[in-house]
């Protein structure tokens, strides 16, 4: 069990959808467990997955002040993990207002310090992965929002975070640049 004052790091992996943020958390996850490195991985997606979404109104009597309900289930797993001992979160999501999510990141982790990792990739690149991912009647629509997403986030600073082009790359060989970019792969870490 870690100590109860040891700090939380949580690394939030950004991008465009379909730029292959799942898939280098998987990877990442396994890195991490090849090397008996204890972590957690939790994709932001699946915090809020349901219909219809609550409003503050229907959260105020499950934690006053709680704006999402990904904070409620975030914290809900997280007390989960804690108590076994994890002091490590790999999370992703696309993450267009990263200043707002990391708002409730924290208020569900207060403990936390945060590192992101925004992941780009070329037009051509991402529109191949979506071809593969992608079906059915959206298909079109998810390829442009991507399309759109890829390039806002593209044009915008990325002041402290670590930026990492995905163009020709295979998962492993990001899980170990980031992995090690981190420190959480060093014999001390």
């Amino acid at each position: 069990m870690a100590e109860a004052d040891a700090s939380v790091e949580i690394l939030l992996v950004t991008g465009p959808a379909g730029i292959g943020k799942s898939t280098l958390c998987w990877e990442m996850g396994a890195v991490l467990a090849e090397a008996g490195i204890a972590h957690v991985a939790i994709e932001s997606d699946e915090l809020d997955r349901v219909f219809p979404k609550p409003g503050a109104e229907e959260l105020a009597p499950l934690a006053p002040g709680a704006r999402d309900v990904s904070q409620l289930n975030l914290a809900a797993l997280w007390g989960t993990y804690r108590a076994l001992g994890h002091t490590r979160l790999i999370m992703s999501g696309v993450m267009l207002h990263v200043d707002f999510d990391k708002s409730w990141i924290l208020a569900a982790i207060p403990e936390a310090r945060i590192t992101v990792v925004r992941l780009l990739g070329n037009d051509d690149s991402l529109r191949e992965r979506l071809d593969r991912r992608e079906t059915g009647a959206g298909r079109d629509a998810q390829i442009e929002r991507s399309l759109r997403q890829a390039r806002r986030l593209a044009n915008e600073a990325a002041n402290g975070f670590i930026v990492v082009d995905t163009d020709g790359r295979t998962p492993a060989e990001l899980a170990r640049e980031v992995l090690g970019t981190i420190g959480w792969t060093r014999s001390d870490a």
